[in-house]
């Protein structure tokens, strides 16, 4: 087998019509056994040349123009929230406070190193990322919706996520890094499947509409750091009121970006993709 057809499918279990923008086949060539990593750079093509296998499969992006292009895939970060109901033009704008860093940080990749690599080395290497993501967002989709309602606590779908056999066999269980294991888990989103999690911009938007409850898979400290700084400062977390939304006459207008002590917010619940 190629790895060309692996990456068909790959792509066809996923549900893409056509290989995304973040995986790509570097090195095409006839496998029968494979080295698969989350991660590949040159000591694994060389591992893989000296335990005789035939070719080596990463996760995460390599180089080339899946490296380049990966901010494309970012943008999927829109289509999300669009779905879970935040109007399309401040969806765009959190999807593209997420983006446009990305974009900058790799104008200077030294894009090609592992690439040329595994071409010295006539090591046939791929990656597949955005495929092997959105399968997992449905599993985890499908899991949460048979396990939890609105005012299941926070605390049983941690434990529910942490039944998964795969996670039980892994040292990085899941973990609630913002809020609390008592909270109902209200309206929630599983928040991958769109290149790397939306940090603080998307995180923000969801919980600014009404979404109580993040699973997702990674953030970066600086971001949990601005959404931890949020929930102490009252700002940005709490649910606006949306148009065509009545307030109770005589009712305080609600303000913007404010959160009481008392407030039900489930959090961000996080598992490390090396558990799945």
């Amino acid at each position: 087998m190629r790895l060309s057809e692996i990456m068909s499918l790959a792509d066809r279990l996923a549900g893409c019509e056509q290989t995304p923008a973040d995986s790509q086949v570097y090195l095409d060539g006839d496998v029968r056994r494979v080295l698969f990593g989350i991660d590949i750079d040159v000591g694994e093509l060389l591992l893989a040349r000296m335990i005789g296998v035939d070719g080596v499969i990463a996760h995460h992006p390599i180089g080339s123009r899946a490296r380049l292009d990966f901010p494309q895939v970012i943008e999927g970060h829109e289509e999300q929230m669009v779905s879970a109901g935040i109007p399309q033009p401040i969806a765009h704008d959190a999807m593209l406070a997420r983006k446009r860093p990305i974009e900058r940080a790799l104008h200077s990749a030294n894009y090609d190193r592992v690439v040329d690599a595994a071409r010295l080395l006539r090591m046939p290497l791929m990656n597949i990322h955005l495929a092997a993501d959105l399968i997992g967002r449905r599993v985890f989709m499908d899991f949460v919706a048979r396990r939890v309602t609105t005012t299941t606590p926070v605390g049983e779908l941690l434990e529910g996520l942490r039944s998964i056999p795969e996670m039980r066999a892994s040292l990085v269980q899941p973990e609630l890094w913002l809020g609390s294991s008592d909270n109902p888990v209200g309206r929630w989103v599983v928040q991958m499947a769109a290149g790397s999690n939306g940090g603080a911009p998307v995180f923000r938007t969801y919980y600014e509409h009404g979404i109580s409850t993040i699973i997702a898979m990674h953030i970066d400290r600086e971001d949990l750091r601005q959404l931890e700084a949020d929930a102490r400062e009252g700002v940005n977390l709490r649910h606006r009121t949306q148009p065509g939304h009545r307030r109770a006459r005589g009712a305080r207008p609600r303000s913007r970006g404010r959160i009481r002590p008392d407030q039900a917010l489930g959090g961000k619940v996080g598992f490390d993709i090396a558990g799945l």
